[in-house]
């Protein structure tokens, strides 16, 4: 996702001759520890314990080394025309895409390639030192960790602005509780008193607490509604989209038309799931309802206990009714059927019933 930048495929570019003249201004064992830290070489990283050990050395010396090859070669980037192109390409890219990208988008946008590469290894090899004190002001990368990937910021400041907005985002959403579609985001970004949200898709990606549904709603990732784990959140999330009881054999159509999974939900495996689950009532035959609703489980007669036991006065044949009928998909005559068992319900003198007393 570009968020509105232009594509660049840089595939064919010389900056791994860029890069390897660079290096040579470093020792050689200097420049071999700071290639493979970077995978210069062959695209891969490798970590300060492997370099250590192939040289005797401890981890923490390999970091030293790292270091003070890196501070090295910031006060020669400047003076390199050919690191600036690349340098401003990358800002280009990052600009256009409201100050922040995907480290993966970035790479594919720079080399048409989110995979490893040398090409995309120089790519950060470069940026890394454009980044540094010596070069106050270059671009930004903020490693991954529980709350998002790894990224790339225009600045210090656009990486700042990233991290209050997405935190931000996910502060209002869960005191909203529920998603909000896309249509209504920016809307609700702006009402939240939230301003450094540019391009909400640039950070749905980067962010691993916020998430979109199949109904392109925006919401927390740990939400059922927003990343279903199975037949029951899915379920539950069709559902609530009809916002009315359906029956089971419908609901397992509509999770299958929905486009959850290739894979395709069972009726009979979507029936067991909703009786197995709490959130689910059944309000007829074989019609589910979800109990945020209102609805109750139980049979007629015992929504009518239950109607009657939590009113604090007898109540008309009509407002029971009524009662049942918010919990239940049946028939009136059904309701007044169950209502005529004397042994449980009581009708008095002006035609109110009460439950009979034991």
């Amino acid at each position: 996702m570009l968020g509105g930048a232009k594509s660049y495929n840089m595939a064919n570019n010389n900056i791994t001759k860029t890069v390897v003249s660079l290096v040579k201004n470093l020792s050689i064992r200097n420049r071999d520890i700071v290639s493979r830290r970077f995978g210069l070489k062959s695209g891969r990283k490798e970590t300060l314990e492997s370099i250590g050990k192939s040289y005797g050395i401890t981890r923490e010396r390999v970091r030293q080394i790292e270091e003070f090859s890196l501070g090295q070669l910031s006060k020669v980037v400047s003076a390199d025309s050919e690191i600036a192109k690349y340098v401003s390409l990358s800002k280009e890219l990052l600009n256009g895409a409201g100050g922040v990208m995907k480290e993966s988008e970035l790479f594919k946008a720079f080399s048409g390639s989110d995979k490893e590469s040398v090409i995309n290894s120089s790519l950060v090899f470069i940026l890394t030192l454009a980044g540094l004190p010596a070069q106050a002001g270059g671009p930004v990368r903020l490693s991954e960790n529980e709350s998002y990937h790894s990224l790339w910021a225009l600045d210090k400041n656009s990486a700042e602005s990233f991290k209050d907005g997405v935190s931000s985002l996910v502060v209002a959403l869960s005191k909203n509780q529920k998603p909000v579609s896309s249509a209504e985001l920016i809307p609700f970004v702006q009402k939240n008193g939230i301003s450094n949200l540019k391009d909400t898709g640039v950070f749905l990606s980067i962010s691993k607490e916020l998430g979109k549904n199949v109904f392109d709603e925006v919401g927390l990732i740990s939400w059922a509604e927003v990343k279903p784990k199975g037949v029951r959140d899915k379920a539950y999330l069709v559902l609530k989209k009809e916002n009315k009881p359906k029956h089971f054999t419908e609901i397992a159509k509509l999770i299958n038309s929905t486009g959850f999974s290739s894979r395709k939900a069972n009726i009979q495996t979507v029936h067991n799931e909703l009786i197995k689950d709490s959130r689910f009532v059944l309000v007829g035959r074989g019609l589910y309802g979800l109990s945020e609703w209102g609805y109750k489980a139980g049979t007629v007669k015992e929504v009518l206990m239950d109607v009657l036991k939590n009113s604090t006065k007898p109540l008309a044949k009509a407002d029971l009714v009524a009662k049942v009928l918010n919990s239940r998909v049946v028939k009136e005559n059904t309701i007044l059927l169950n209502l005529q068992d004397s042994k449980v319900f009581s009708k008095r003198e002006d035609g109110t019933y009460v439950l009979r007393k034991a």
